[in-house]
C-alpha cells in the first residue's frame, strides 16, 4: 500500500504537468495555427486531423498498456510532447502544423488510457469514482496555471517562448515519470479468470453504444466551444492573448477544480448514471445563454458553469465502464470510453470552425445546445448501476 500512496502522488504531479501543457495548447494553438494565416476553418480541418489520429490510436494505446504496461507508455506519451512544442516553433505556413498537431494528439491519446488504468490497478472498486475525482483535480490545477502563463508568455516574448516553455515542463514531467512502477498487485477478479471473461452479447454492446454516443455528443458541444472562443474572445471581445488565457483559466481551471471532488463522492454514493445525468440536464439550459448575453464577465460565468457540470461527468463516467470491465481489460474498455471522446473532439472542430466561416458566430451556439441535449437524453437510456452489466461479463 504504501508504493502505490507513492505511485498515486507522483502520477498525481505527471498528471498535472501535463494538463498545464494540455490546457495551455488548447487556446493557444488555435490561435497560432491562426497567425499563420490560416482562416478558422482551416484552423478546425488542422484540430480535425489532428484529433483522427488521436481517435485512431487511442484503443491501440489502451491494449499496448495492458499488454506492456502503463508506466511505459506514460513515458512514451511524455517524451512525444517534449518533441511537438520544438517542432511548432520552427513552423512558416499552417500547413506544417498539420503534422506536429498529429504529434501532439497521438501523445494525449497513449497517455490518457494508461493513467486511468493505472489509477483502476491502484484502488478498490466501491471507491472508484471517488479516486478518480480526487486524482482529477490534476486537471484544474494545471488548468489554472498553464492557460494564464502560456498567454503571457506568448503575447509578451512570443511564440517560440511559449514552445520552448512547453517543451521544458514536459521535460521535466518525464524525468518524473521514470518514478512511476505498473501496479503488481490486481484485484481478486485477475487471480480466478472464468472461461469466456469477456464475452459481449447484445446487452453489453447496447450498453456500450450508448455509454460511448454520450461521449461523442457531448464532446462535439465541447470540440466546437474549444475551437471557436479562441476567436470570440480574441474577435468580438478584442481580448488579447493574455487575457484569453486568463479566460480559460478561470472558465475551466477554476470551474472544473470545484467540481472535481465533490462529483466523484456523489457518484459514489448516488450512482454513477444519476450524477452524470443530473449534471448534463442542465448544461442545455445553461449553454442557451450565450445567445441571450454579450457582456464578458456573464460570457465567462456560463462558460465555467458548463465546464464545471460536464467535469462532474467525469469521474462517474470512467467508474461506470470499469464497473463492468474486467481488471484485464481496464486498458482497454479506458480506451473505448477516450476514444469516444477523442472521436468527438475530433468531429466537433471542424463543425465549429465550418459553422463560424460559413454561418453567423450564433450558429455555434445554437448546435452546441443540440449536442448537449441530445447527449443529455442518452444517458437516461443508461442502467442507473452496471451491476447487471458485469454480471453477463464475468
Amino acid at each position: 500500500m504504501p508504493t502505490i500512496n507513492k505511485n498515486l502522488i507522483t502520477l498525481f504531479i505527471v498528471n498535472m504537468i501535463v494538463a498545464a501543457y494540455w490546457s495551455a495548447t488548447g487556446p493557444l494553438i488555435p490561435l497560432f495555427i491562426r497567425e499563420l494565416n490560416a482562416t478558422v476553418f482551416q484552423v478546425s480541418l488542422v484540430l480535425f486531423i489532428g484529433g483522427l489520429i488521436s481517435t485512431i490510436t487511442v484503443m491501440p494505446s489502451g491494449l499496448l498498456s495492458d499488454k506492456y504496461g502503463e508506466r511505459k507508455l506514460i513515458i512514451i506519451s511524455i517524451a512525444l510532447l517534449v518533441i511537438s512544442p520544438l517542432l511548432y516553433s520552427i513552423s512558416k505556413t499552417w500547413q506544417e502544423t498539420i503534422l506536429w498537431t498529429l504529434l501532439n494528439m497521438a501523445a494525449f491519446s497513449f497517455f490518457m488510457p494508461a493513467r486511468m488504468s493505472m489509477i483502476a490497478d491502484s484502488v478498490k472498486s466501491g471507491s472508484m469514482a471517488t479516486a478518480y475525482g480526487v486524482m482529477n483535480l490534476a486537471w484544474p490545477i494545471g488548468g489554472i496555471v498553464g492557460p494564464f502563463i502560456g498567454g503571457f508568455l506568448a503575447e509578451n516574448y512570443g511564440w517560440n517562448t511559449f514552445f520552448y516553455y512547453l517543451s521544458s515542463i514536459a521535460f521535466l514531467c518525464m524525468l518524473l515519470s521514470f518514478l512511476l512502477n505498473d501496479i503488481d498487485e490486481k484485484p481478486p477478479t485477475t487471480k480466478k479468470k472464468p472461461k469466456n471473461e469477456f464475452s459481449l452479447d447484445k446487452s453489453v454492446i447496447w450498453l456500450l453504444t450508448v455509454f460511448s454516443l454520450v461521449h461523442i455528443l457531448g464532446n462535439f458541444a465541447r470540440g466546437i466551444l474549444k475551437t471557436v472562443f479562441p476567436f470570440y474572445l480574441t474577435e468580438t471581445f478584442q481580448k488579447t492573448k493574455t487575457e484569453t488565457g486568463l479566460f480559460f483559466s478561470v472558465g475551466f481551471g477554476i470551474a472544473t477544480l470545484i467540481a472535481q471532488f465533490p462529483s466523484g463522492l456523489l457518484a459514489d454514493r448516488f450512482g454513477h448514471r444519476r450524477i452524470m445525468a443530473y449534471a448534463t440536464s442542465m448544461i442545455p439550459i445553461i449553454a442557451s445563454f450565450f445567445l441571450l448575453l454579450d457582456d464578458y464577465i456573464l460570457v465567462l460565468l456560463i462558460y465555467a458553469m458548463i465546464a464545471g457540470l460536464w467535469s462532474v461527468t467525469w469521474p462517474a463516467s470512467v467508474a461506470y465502464i470499469l464497473a463492468i470491465t474486467p481488471a484485464s481489460k481496464r486498458g482497454a474498455m479506458v480506451a473505448v470510453r477516450q476514444m469516444a471522446v477523442r472521436l468527438g473532439f475530433t468531429i466537433g472542430p471542424l463543425i465549429g470552425g465550418f459553422l463560424w466561416d460559413a454561418f453567423d458566430p450564433s450558429i455555434s451556439f445554437y448546435v452546441t445546445i443540440f449536442f448537449f441535449a441530445a447527449s443529455f437524453i442518452l444517458t437516461l437510456l443508461l442502467k442507473d448501476e452496471p451491476v447487471p452489466a458485469r454480471k453477463i461479463l464475468y
